[in-house]
């Protein structure tokens, strides 16, 4: 890789922290205070302002730059408001894409034209760890928006003018439900998401139709930290769906039922399913998923495996079991030739038998560090043929 030269800016302002202001050059560099800067000329820049005790957004000077990607970064300062026109100055730059980072300060408002001269160029957006209660309608001016992220903010609901507008281009969602009642209809005009995370949802059913509008497109749906009972059957229409995961959610088996709500149909999309840390005390029923190649269910508490809960063809390649209450390796996964991966850490195994791994010809990584483990029998492994990785502790 070719080492960047790096110089100084030149530091206009008068007064940190009021209205400071730098100047660029064509090799994006380094800057003293308030702002750093980095970059390769005609690729990308980087503009670091974290941790500057801003109040608001610095100015720049700057004419005749243009890069193909910037990266703006205000993250852990002191804004509270996104006043009219504070980004106006980095138009002067000329950036096809803009990836702007406000995460960790204390904004609880963005005012109308907040984004105005980089509103078509802002493709990614992260507001983490803000005071924003309400999807800010100054959103709708981001037609070229492709990544929101308003995760931990005590948002209580959706400007449905800008969840329009940005529908049209938004693929990737992360929110917080934290201070919703019901599921927000306005997600609905989410036209061509394809990845949705979520986070705290308070009620404990989702309708059917929860996820209509982006039900052909969504690929990617993480729900953490929910008081659901079930995983909802609005999955179910989910026909290109690859990745589910859900995480710190202990109502799943409240009752001891099945973790699943009927489908009453396979969801042969689904590749990926990972259950992490869920407080689960049985094996769940995957039968639902028969392309399955990655089964996570690290972190619960499950002392055996069901091998009748898994599809009869499994194409399984990856199971991760760590830190769950297994004594030992359960030998029902002979059954799954396709097993290239498994993690049994920090559980209470205490021998390894020959047939607990017998058959299994594809296996290449094996870890079982952490477990009381006093004896493996001499044949243990004599069937893993390709086995790369082994890790006993």
């Amino acid at each position: 890789m070719r080492n960047i030269s790096y110089r100084q800016i030149i530091v206009v302002s008068a007064f940190l922290g009021l209205s400071s202001s730098f100047v660029l050059d064509d090799n994006c560099p380094e800057s003293s205070l308030p702002c750093t800067c980095y970059g390769n000329s005609r690729n990308f820049s980087y503009i670091s302002c974290t941790s500057k005790s801003l109040t608001n957004i610095p100015n720049i000077k700057q004419s005749g730059y243009h890069v193909n990607k910037l990266y703006l970064d205000f993250e852990l300062n002191e804004i509270t408001v996104i006043r009219n026109n504070a980004f106006i100055t980095f138009s002067s730059i000329n950036a096809s894409e803009i990836d702007l980072r406000l995460d960790n300060n204390k904004i609880h408002s963005v005012e109308s034209n907040a984004f105005t001269g980089v509103a078509n160029s802002i493709t990614s957006l992260h507001l983490q760890h803000n005071n924003l209660t309400v999807l800010p309608s100054a959103f709708k001016n981001l037609f070229n928006l492709r990544n929101l992220d308003v995760l931990f903010n005590p948002l209580h609901s959706l400007d449905a003018s800008a969840m329009s507008n940005i529908g049209r281009s938004l693929t990737s969602f992360s929110l917080d439900l934290d201070h919703f009642k019901e599921w927000p209809q306005e997600l609905h005009y989410l036209r061509v998401l394809q990845t949705l995370t979520v986070d705290n949802i308070q009620f404990p059913h989702l309708a059917i139709n929860a996820f209509d509008g982006f039900e052909n497109t969504l690929t990617s749906l993480s729900l953490k930290y929910y008081r659901l009972e079930k995983v909802p059957n609005a999955i179910c229409h989910l026909s290109h769906l690859s990745e589910l995961t859900i995480v710190y959610s202990y109502n799943l088996q409240k009752n001891m039922t099945p973790i699943f709500e009927p489908c009453g149909k396979e969801l042969s999309s689904v590749t990926s399913l990972t259950l992490y840390a869920n407080d689960l005390h049985t094996f769940p029923n995957i039968t639902l998923f028969p392309s399955l190649t990655l089964l996570n269910l690290n972190s619960n508490r499950l002392q055996n495996i069901d091998i009748t809960k898994i599809p009869l063809h499994s194409k399984l390649a990856t199971i991760d079991l760590e830190f769950n209450l297994l004594e030992r390796i359960p030998d029902a996964l002979n059954r799954l030739k396709s097993l290239q991966s498994l993690s049994f850490s920090s559980n209470k195994i205490m021998t390894i038998k020959t047939s607990d791994l017998a058959g299994l010809s594809s296996l290449t990584f094996l870890r079982v560090f952490d477990n009381p483990i006093t004896y493996v029998e001499p044949e243990a492994f004599k069937d893993n043929f390709n086995l790369h990785h082994l890790d006993l502790g």
